[in-house]
């Protein structure tokens, strides 16, 4: 069976356009006035100026050195779905709006682990294995932390060799859900430690556990690919998994 989707690729937009246009996505598809003919969407993105993104619970007041984010010249934004801050940098977003229909059917946890089987068929064509993580403990997920999202797994998320390789975050409505991912391209994502209202030994700290426990795809090709080759092998991957024809 084939499923019609619309495939977004956009460019580098603040963090508060780029939260706007997912929650448009979701709204097209959740709203009790949404027109029947509204397609599942995969969007691709990036952020300019570079953002760290807060999940739904988070306070900004306690995550995040707001002064220090000001003074490098980056955004900062909460997310409509949950999980806890990520820094957006060198990486590609991807927001998956889409109905509780077919392979999204089940629930939470299915839904989180196909599109993690949609991921890792992108990883695998680059010639890595990721595996699908298990949650770390409750208390490591707490989504009113300042930690950063990329020291724990969460749900069905994927590690590379025990490292976190991507992280995912969802919101569920109604009709239909939106999901929000970050695949790291480069290490910059290291630099969330510097934006975290923490003393000096404390962010080192955080430095070290993240450079530990996350890897990017810079670790594993050199160079990198272009991004429209990324966005290309990320399309195919979805196709692939859910059976799409794209719009």
């Amino acid at each position: 069976m084939t499923w019609t989707w619309r495939l977004w690729i956009d460019g580098k937009q603040d963090g508060e356009t780029n939260m706007r246009r997912d929650r448009e996505m979701l709204a097209a598809l959740d709203s009790p006035d949404a027109d029947d003919s509204a397609l599942p969407t995969l969007r691709l993105y990036a952020w300019q100026p570079w953002t760290v993104s807060l999940g739904k619970a988070q306070d900004p007041a306690r995550a995040l050195d707001l002064a220090e984010v000001t003074r490098r010249g980056y955004g900062w934004v909460r997310r409509p779905t949950g999980g806890r801050a990520v820094f957006h940098a060198e990486e590609i977003t991807y927001a998956v709006a889409a109905p509780f229909q077919g392979p999204f059917a089940s629930g939470l946890a299915e839904t989180h682990r196909r599109i993690a089987l949609a991921l890792a068929r992108f990883y695998r064509a680059y010639g890595a294995e990721p595996t699908l993580s298990r949650p770390a403990p409750p208390a490591d997920l707490d989504p009113r932390s300042s930690a950063p999202c990329f020291l724990s797994p969460g749900l069905a998320e994927l590690e590379l060799d025990g490292r976190k390789l991507a992280g995912s975050a969802q919101r569920r409505g109604r009709r239909a859900f939106l999901q929000h991912g970050s695949l790291p391209l480069g290490p910059a994502q290291l630099e969330l430690a510097d934006l975290l209202p923490l003393d000096d030994a404390a962010r080192e700290r955080v430095k070290r556990n993240l450079a530990e426990r996350s890897t990017c795809l810079a670790d594993l090709l050199d160079p990198l690919p272009t991004r429209r080759e990324l966005h290309a092998r990320l399309a195919a991957a979805f196709a692939s998994e859910f059976g799409i024809r794209w719009v």
